[in-house]
């Protein structure tokens, strides 16, 4: 995973220069082309500022939010260039530099939509077979943070109401680091005021949570009211909900020193989806992941669907149902294309 995050952002480099030197090119300004490469280095930038910055996150989140659109703009705007290349190839009536330029209004119009798919959650509702009745909410991948807003958090309370679960369960990347500073309070008064589930809320622990810090993450996850399962099993309604600590860490538990051997009915919540061929194993009932918003823009989701399997279809592995959901929220650009975000219910019925 360390070599494909640095192939990313190698690209994400080349891609942003070669944005500066179209900039450069159309325009004639240099300075343009300048500012262009260096808007392709703010999310890095940012991180720094944060740290040496902290009394002013109102600048810097701000700066972090434009680093963050404009890499939207250089995923996509290369792609437009080649295309409009090989069309100029066959068609030469209109000039290439105006068919480059149109690219500055086309692109950003077309990321627009991107945005408003990303903020807006939608409810999407499995059915499984099982030895009994359970409504569970899964939500995953929120990453309430600087360039999150209140908005999706209101989004998916407003999908869990809706699904008036039995327990609502949360899949690892709740919080970002920024939420520790600037969504605290808005975060726990939403899950206190605005999820509600005829039993308990529960979550995992996700990468993000310990990259921003676990101890402080998992404060943050209990003044919310959430239960936070750390390689532990509890039961709901003769159900064996595992949560499993995320696989960053490496000394975490496997699921065989987990559960005693004799769980029935058993539900495993492992946020990055590597270990669902161990849940299958242990003939549990239902596997649910998160972690690879599936791709969150094209064609990004042919990559992770590679690593991980087929994100947001649920499917059978040997007896366990798999699933590995889009997420609700997003990371770094706040685009989602080519998949919609949602928050899960997963109907359990007995058989007949």
């Amino acid at each position: 995973m360390a070599v494909i995050f640095l192939l990313i952002v190698i690209l994400q480099v080349l891609a942003g220069y070669f944005c500066a030197k179209v900039v450069q090119s159309l325009t004639k300004k240099t300075w343009l082309g300048v500012l262009a490469m260096f808007f392709t280095l703010v999310p890095a930038v940012s991180i720094y500022l944060k740290k040496s910055l902290a009394n002013y996150e109102w600048f810097t989140n701000g700066f972090c939010y434009l680093g963050y659109i404009y890499l939207g703009f250089i995923l996509y705007f290369p792609i437009y260039c080649v295309a409009v290349f090989v069309f100029h190839k066959f068609c030469k009536k209109i000039k290439l530099k105006k068919l480059l330029s149109a690219g500055f209004v086309l692109i950003p119009i077309f990321l627009f939509f991107g945005y408003l798919n990303a903020i807006n959650p939608r409810l999407k509702t499995l059915n499984i077979k099982g030895n009994s009745d359970l409504k569970i909410c899964f939500v995953s991948d929120i990453h309430v943070g600087c360039i999150n807003t209140k908005h999706i958090l209101n989004r998916v309370a407003d999908c869990i109401n809706r699904a008036n679960p039995d327990i609502v369960i949360f899949g690892g990347d709740v919080l970002d680091i920024e939420a520790l500073k600037v969504y605290e309070e808005t975060f726990v008064n939403i899950m206190h005021d605005k999820i509600t589930s005829k039993y308990d809320t529960y979550t995992v622990i996700g990468n993000h949570e310990i990259y921003a810090g676990v101890e402080d993450c998992i404060r943050l996850l209990k003044k919310a009211g959430m239960k936070v399962l750390i390689d532990k099993v509890v039961d709901v309604k003769g159900f064996n909900i595992v949560g499993r600590l995320d696989q960053t860490v490496r000394q975490r538990k496997s699921l065989s020193q987990i559960i005693s051997g004799n769980e029935k009915n058993m539900i495993v919540v492992d946020h990055t989806p590597s270990s669902i061929d161990e849940s299958a194993g242990r003939n549990a009932l239902l596997h649910l992941s998160g972690h690879t918003h599936a791709g969150q823009t094209f064609p990004m989701n042919f990559v992770v669907d590679y690593l991980f399997g087929s994100t947001g279809n649920l499917r059978k592995v040997k007896n366990t149902y798999a699933y590995i959901t889009n997420g609700a929220g997003f990371w770094g650009p706040p685009y989602r294309i080519g998949n919609i975000p949602e928050v899960v219910l997963v109907k359990i019925s007995q058989k007949n």
